[in-house]
């Protein structure tokens, strides 16, 4: 059913792209008066191509009359548009790849949000999803590159990918098919037969992320699983004994993996070793102290000197040049995608549809939460990215992948209403 032209028409959409726009233009407007370094490329044209891009994903949206929540591409749009400002100041090599990937992103997204609207059809194939994830995962444990102590990379030849990216949205897509399937049972608990491939399936994704050292997207995974548990039962005390499951997990972890207990080391006090393994974090702090309140502006920073700071550490280098406020205002765009994200769940027509918008919201915002919290000592340092800011083409497009069936569950509950 298509729903009226007053929702399709994509109005609100289209007016908000307007401040990605702005922040892009203004990035320009940087790279130009400012920069000491000229890229190899044409700031312009990529940039107008990046521009393009975004427009027109809105244009075909709206000719195909899509009626899908039109503050979730303006908000991923900002988000990018951001990262990609700083990725310039850092690494101009590093901007050109991103505006590549994020291009890649948009068409995985048109592909998705067109060709799979109906995403009701995935719900014929939740153990293809978990297979996939699965054998993404093995092979990783097998045949994986080790970088920054994590063996979660697979390298053919020139081309480097993170499987992990797509592993976590697989694994929401097999949940939600799985959860909405046999959710009565599991609410009657009806035994054995419907947890122990639910138990099973999980246990062994965290089981192998934690062989590969990817404890951030273990910890990702199994919140991302225990939400979804609570939304398809209602029963709170399933998510309690998952916490206690994972609780004593953590604590076994712990006792059996030297570096595990090498990170918590550093996570309690990172001046201990400030110039070995607490480096990062304590360059870090001091990035984040001298930005202070509003920040010290724009390509003024040090943030530099943090290794890997385009890709774990982006969310430094913007708190030193956008100060407090900035931080702030950027965790302030992750709880609008949260909160359009959960509305999409809640308007969804039926429960696949709920647990998967509910599923990747967790999923993308308790990423952004994760990283965040790390870069800033508030958790352990896990070195997962942070979702359309950071440097990565894997999670770039996985994370427009996101969006797209957020789009899809979003129309849907639109179409349904009356």
């Amino acid at each position: 059913m298509i729903s009226s032209d007053a929702g399709t028409n994509r109005g609100q959409e289209m007016a908000l792209l307007i401040w990605p726009s702005l922040i892009l233009a203004a990035g320009y407007g940087y790279m130009v008066t400012f920069a000491s370094h000229q890229p190899g490329w044409q700031p312009a044209y990529a940039l107008a191509l990046l521009l393009g891009g975004f427009w027109g994903v809105h244009l075909i949206l709206r000719v195909t009359r899509h009626g899908g929540d039109q503050f979730l591409l303006p908000l991923a749009a900002c988000l990018t548009a951001l990262g990609l400002i700083f990725l310039f100041r850092l690494d101009p090599d590093l901007a050109y790849r991103q505006i590549i990937w994020t291009i890649l992103g948009l068409l995985v997204l048109i592909v998705v949000a067109i060709g799979f609207r109906d995403y009701q059809r995935l719900e014929q194939y939740p153990y293809l999803f978990l297979s996939l994830g699965l054998f993404f995962l093995f092979t990783t444990v097998l045949a994986g590159t080790r970088i920054g102590g994590a063996k979660s990379w697979l390298t053919l030849g020139s081309f480097r990918m993170q499987p992990v990216e797509a592993v976590k949205v697989l694994m929401v897509m097999y949940l939600a098919g799985y959860l909405s399937d046999k959710r009565e049972l599991l609410v009657q608990g009806a035994g054995r037969i419907s947890w122990g491939p639910l138990l099973v399936a999980v246990a062994l994704a965290v089981l192998l992320l934690v062989l590969q050292r990817d404890l951030g997207s273990a910890l990702i995974l199994l919140v991302t699983f225990l939400a979804m548990l609570y939304l398809a039962t209602g029963k709170l005390r399933f998510c309690v004994a998952g916490g206690a499951l994972f609780s004593l997990g953590a604590v076994m972890a712990y006792l059996a993996f030297p570096y595990l207990r090498a990170r918590i080391a550093v996570w309690i006090n990172p001046w201990a070793d400030y110039t070995g393994a607490g480096y990062q974090v304590v360059q870090a702090l001091i990035t984040l102290g001298s930005g202070g309140i509003f920040g010290t502006g724009l390509g003024l920073g040090y943030s530099q000197v943090i290794p890997a700071v385009a890709t774990d550490f982006i969310f430094a280098t913007m708190g030193e040049e956008m100060g407090l406020m900035g931080s702030v205002g950027v965790i302030f765009l992750y709880l609008l995608f949260a909160l359009r994200g959960f509305r999409a769940a809640l308007r969804a027509p039926e429960e696949q549809g709920m647990l998967l918008a509910g599923g990747l919201t967790v999923l993308c915002t308790f990423q952004a939460l994760v990283i965040m919290a790390g870069v800033s000592k508030l958790l352990p340092l896990t070195g997962v990215t942070l979702p359309f800011v950071s440097y990565g083409g894997s999670s770039l497009v996985i994370s427009y992948l996101l969006l797209a069936l957020l789009l899809n569950v979003s129309a849907a509950g639109r179409e349904a209403k009356p």
